[in-house]
């Protein structure tokens, strides 16, 4: 098949449950933005002839996954990888650390340790229920093609 366009909702974002390489979708999301980021370190001095010069010293990566609430309004029941993501963000140390999935349709996956900033639910009078989720890369990324 053709290299093609896909949908971003047809990307898939996985946090790691308590039980080792076990993974829950997070779902709700109508929106997965990544932000990279980087440090240079400035290596310029009089020979650089006015340029500027510079090293890449450190590189990072987040994700911000925004859409809605999900909620059983009955019970109060959760959906479970918004819950997750919920608990250990407010973790800190070492534990704050939790391995993160995310799947493209043809199965490229990055999985990366990281922490999450969580937005709880709000919004205005006629809208849904929003939630929010920053997640944070700390360390190596892996980055594995489809099989």
């Amino acid at each position: 098949m053709a290299v093609t366009k896909f949908l971003a909702r047809d990307l898939k974002i996985e946090i790691e449950t308590a039980v080792a390489d076990t993974f829950v979708e997070i779902k709700g999301l109508n929106s997965i933005t990544h932000a990279p980021t980087s440090t240079d370190a400035e290596t310029s001095d009089f020979n650089s002839e006015g340029r500027s010069e510079h090293l890449k010293a450190e590189r990072g990566d987040s994700w911000t996954c925004a859409g809605f609430t999900l909620e059983d309004v009955t019970d109060g029941t959760r959906d479970p990888g918004q819950a997750r993501v919920e608990a250990v963000s407010q973790l800190i140390g070492p534990e704050a650390l939790i391995n993160y999935r995310l799947t493209s349709p043809g199965g490229n996956t990055i999985e990366f340790a990281g922490s999450a900033e969580v937005t709880l639910s709000g919004g205005g009078t006629n809208d849904a229920s929003q939630w929010q989720a920053v997640v944070r890369a700390s360390g190596p990324i892996t980055f594995t093609p489809a099989p």
